[in-house]
């Protein structure tokens, strides 16, 4: 394969008041004559109010399961064949399971996430989860998105904790990949534009206090940020867009403690604190241990539930297993011992 590729999703990106009202100009554009909408019964009770008065009785309705799994997959690409485009509404694990289904079937897909959680809708990789919510895979589809439009307002009074998810999943673009995006790679131009996007990624994230306050261009603006720019990482890095120790430390967490509880985002914005933390680069630790209070992030293992020594324990052993390349890579043979010492840190 290529030492590297440029991975540019969706075709068409909208995040406007009103956007949703006019998917049916959309769906004409893409002339689509069997669509079909695929989202969960939570989701299917929240976004009447945004589309137009008929729209989720116009198209059939597939209910999807709630977690992005191989048996999801395979059964939604069963399901959905006699149909020639997606509209997916949903969080991350729905639209990297529209995703995957789509890309199976070659069929149009529009997205419309509907939590801020994470940049799942944009990019053409979806993480598969097992039953018991371990990462067992990443699949990185062949076409892009056709589509993403978003709803500032339906995105803005999404649940708290979804809101504090897509501000921790996005810093972690600079706190993580900000190590693979070094100096001496920016003689790419490709590379020099991701290492602008995470660094834009932090900047905007650090602004917002209070994301349900904002309006306008500042809304946009926070949305942009976490749809667009941090895929635009993935899509302009490859490789050297993959997460490091944060990411690791949601895996270990989500393997070892169970997901029940906190959102993708907010374990992971434990795990920046931690990768800086095994660092220690003391100018991030403060400027984190700062900012997490102003907007309700985690820092510490308590935060999370995590209060026995055997979970960290556990936690160390599962972070520092020699074939994982997103940890190994930045810390070569890093032992659990040192890994547990830095949680030690994080109580």
């Amino acid at each position: 394969m290529f030492n590297r590729a440029i991975r540019l999703s969706p075709g068409i990106y909208v995040n406007e008041p009103g956007a949703l009202k006019k998917l049916p100009e959309l769906i004409n554009e893409f002339t689509l004559k069997s669509p079909v909408i695929l989202t969960d019964q939570t989701v299917l009770k929240i976004i009447p109010q945004y589309l137009p008065a008929d729209f989720v009785t116009r198209y059939p309705v597939e209910i999807f399961n709630g977690s992005c799994e191989f048996a999801e997959i395979d059964r939604l690409t069963e399901q959905l064949k006699p149909y020639d485009g997606i509209i997916a509404f949903g969080g991350g694990q729905l639209m990297d399971t529209a995703k995957v289904v789509s890309d199976r079937l070659n069929n149009v897909l529009i997205n419309v996430q509907t939590v801020p959680s994470n940049c799942a809708a944009f990019t053409t990789k979806s993480i598969v989860y097992s039953p018991t919510h371990e990462m067992i895979a990443s699949v990185r589809e062949k076409k892009p998105v056709d589509a993403v439009i978003l709803e500032p307002e339906l995105l803005k009074n999404a649940p708290l904790e979804y809101l504090r998810s897509g501000i921790g999943d996005t810093l972690a673009k600079y706190y993580e990949i900000r190590r693979r995006l070094t100096d001496d790679k920016m003689h790419s131009l490709s590379l020099s534009l991701a290492r602008d996007m995470i660094e834009r990624c932090r900047e905007e994230m650090l602004k917002v206090d209070n994301p349900r306050s904002l309006n306008g261009l500042n809304l946009q603006n926070f949305i942009d940020t976490i749809f667009l720019a941090a895929s635009l990482v993935d899509g302009f890095a490859d490789l050297d867009g993959r997460s490091v120790a944060a990411h690791t430390f949601y895996n270990a967490y989500v393997k070892i403690i169970g997901p029940q509880r906190f959102t993708h985002g907010e374990i992971v914005a434990l795990g920046n604190l931690f990768q800086v933390t095994l660092e220690n680069d003391a100018a991030l630790i403060k400027e984190i241990r700062a900012y997490y209070p102003r907007v309700g992030l985690p820092l510490s293992l308590a935060d999370l539930g995590i209060t026995q020594a055997e979970q960290l324990d556990s936690l160390a052993e599962y972070m520092a297993k020699p074939d994982n390349v997103r940890m190994q890579s930045i810390f070569p043979k890093i032992s659990a011992a040192a890994i547990r010492e830095t949680l030690t840190k994080l109580v």
